[in-house]
């Protein structure tokens, strides 16, 4: 939209594209690029952590701005004021699927599963700080590598003290061996209704059903108004594919790029600094489809973000209202 109309200070906006792969590496390759070639006065990215916490160091050292899409670590506050984000750290996620899973069970000792890494240690120290903070006791806490084809030893030391309920968070192919080796070993009966899992519909669209029944968890979540609406509608005419399916993440890059451009605007420049100066304003008074709400705290970090929570029941996902 803003490349056809050419709304931003009337002139041509130029969109330069790197594939992160979503591994730090490539998205180092790809803002060197884009900071040291091409001279962007800001970049759009990264998705991931891992990824985002190197490149956007890079930019910051260059004064270059980055707004990434859904790097939840909240390490990402030491990166500096060139750095801003589209979505709320997983001090706001590690938080609620905490007290969801309090609310849901009247259970306060837990077993902590997460990936070792920056995303999964930062949302591991927030929901046992969550947990302690509430008169609770972590039991166990497991780090796993990613993309290994056995995690039964994991498995057995995080079941070892018999934690009551699991908190846990894994993607497509991990999550998948993850939960069936846990099945397979007989670990998944003793809290089959009390495991909960942070982005829900990562962890279980790979997932074997009848490994996964009854599991519970959070995912971020749009508002499902006018505005959502006309967006999954512009959205499907774009892809030419009515049936589409619109999620937060396509959300809320929309809403990024739409920030930045903003942004230049109110700057009424291109100067990386410039638009710097302009950016907290931007996210402030931007009206989001992704969230209404985008505005920024100190660190240039969404404050707000919205949840719903879901259980996986009789082989399909569905909203669960805590009763």
């Amino acid at each position: 939209q803003l490349v056809a109309a050419q709304q931003v200070l009337g002139r041509k906006l130029e969109i330069i594209v790197e594939d992160t792969e979503s591994r730090p590496k490539a998205a180092m390759d790809g803002i060197h690029k884009l900071v040291d070639v091409n001279k962007v006065p800001l970049v759009i990215g990264c998705h991931n952590s891992s990824s985002t916490i190197p490149s956007a160091t890079y930019a910051q050292s260059r004064e270059v701005n980055q707004i990434s899409i859904a790097s939840t670590s909240p390490d990402i506050r030491k990166i500096g004021p060139y750095h801003f984000a589209a979505c709320a750290t997983d001090e706001v996620m590690g938080a609620e699927l905490v007290k969801l899973a309090i609310k849901d069970t009247g259970k306060n000792e837990f077993g902590i599963l997460v990936m070792n890494d920056a995303y999964g240690a930062g949302l591991g120290n927030v929901m046992r700080k969550v947990i302690e903070a509430s008169g609770g006791k972590v039991l166990s806490e497991v780090k796993y590598e990613l993309n290994k084809s056995d995690y039964r030893a994991e498995l057995q030391r995080l079941f070892a003290p018999k934690p009551p309920v699991i908190l846990s968070v894994a993607w497509a192919e991990m999550s998948r061996v993850i939960q069936k080796q846990a099945y397979e070993l007989g670990l998944f009966e003793t809290v089959k209704d009390t495991w909960y899992s942070a982005y829900f519909a990562d962890s279980v669209e790979a997932a074997i059903p009848e490994t996964i029944e009854g599991r519970k968890g959070l995912d971020i979540a749009s508002p499902k108004g006018e505005r959502f609406a006309e967006f999954q509608a512009k959205y499907a005419e774009h892809t030419k594919n009515k049936d589409e399916i619109v999620s937060w993440y396509q959300a809320a890059a929309y809403d990024a790029a739409r920030i930045a451009a903003l942004a230049i605007e109110m700057a009424d420049s291109t100067d990386s600094n410039a638009i710097n100066k302009a950016l907290p304003q931007a996210f402030n008074t931007y009206q989001g489809v992704s969230n209404p709400d985008m505005a920024v705290d100190e660190d240039g970090i969404q404050k707000t973000q919205i949840f719903q929570s879901y259980v996986f029941r009789n082989g399909k996902v569905e909203v669960y209202d805590v009763k």
